[in-house]
């Protein structure tokens, strides 16, 4: 574990907090050429980025006040519960919001981003989850697997080998994201990048929750996260149901 990066000066520079950084220009970087690929405006990956950033950090902290933080803890302490916790999936839900009136805004087809955008998000999200194995959070249950890691410093800490399910995430969207990337360029119609991005982080994150303790539903056995991974499925196999009923394979516009 590496929770501290390094320091300058009496300033500690969080692993987390690094990666989470990586994470956004790694992002950046990757929806910037495809934006380009498919002759979007050149500066509407900076404006993307930024909508990306603030939704992602605001939805990711709401969804985890809402899971782990009660109203009356909140008030007696903000300070501490915003300076620390997030969930990928409120951040996920954020961003897309957000995204979606960056895309209002500039009289751009939503799913048209979303399509450029897909591989990006799913390689952040894998680079991202590497911040979280360096500071020790979001470790799975115990286990005696060979490779089962302790989390002493851990977020909560654990002195009992667990499953690291931070790996588990990274080295899933990193494959994700090769074959997204590989077949990109394919004639597929709008929107079908984008649904099976839900579809495949929806069963993703439904999987790698049996391995892990964290907040029930309301559906007896599953986790919030659980829930909202199908919800996440079923969005996408509608849509991936209507764009494949769509006339006009693989024609994109840059507008309604």
């Amino acid at each position: 574990m590496y929770p501290t990066l390094f320091t300058i000066g009496d300033i500690a520079i969080s692993s987390f907090s690094f990666m989470v950084l990586i994470a956004f220009l790694v992002g950046y970087f990757v929806a910037e050429s495809e934006l380009k690929r498919k002759g979007l405006n050149g500066n509407l990956a900076d404006i993307l980025l930024i909508a990306a950033v603030i939704g992602g950090l605001g939805g990711s902290k709401v969804l985890f006040l809402y899971q782990n933080v009660s109203f009356s803890d909140f008030i007696s302490d903000p300070v501490r519960y915003l300076a620390s916790g997030f969930t990928f999936l409120g951040g996920f839900l954020g961003a897309l919001l957000l995204i979606w009136l960056v895309t209002q805004m500039k009289r751009v087809r939503f799913l048209l981003i979303t399509d450029a955008a897909a591989p990006a998000l799913i390689l952040a999200y894998g680079v991202g989850r590497i911040g979280c194995l360096l500071v020790g959070d979001d470790y799975g249950v115990p286990s005696n697997l060979p490779w089962a890691i302790a989390f002493p410093n851990g977020a909560p800490p654990t002195f009992l080998a667990v499953h690291p399910t931070q790996i588990y995430d990274t080295i899933s969207m990193v494959i994700f994201f090769a074959i997204l990337w590989s077949i990109r360029k394919k004639n597929y119609p709008i929107g079908w990048m984008t649904a099976v991005t839900f579809m495949v982080l929806g069963v993703q994150r439904f999987m790698v929750e049996f391995l892990r303790n964290t907040t029930p539903s309301f559906v007896p056995g599953l986790s919030q996260a659980q829930v909202i991974s199908i919800i996440l499925v079923l969005i996408g196999a509608v849509l991936l149901y209507k764009v494949s009923q769509h006339e006009g394979r693989g024609k994109e516009s840059t507008a309604y």
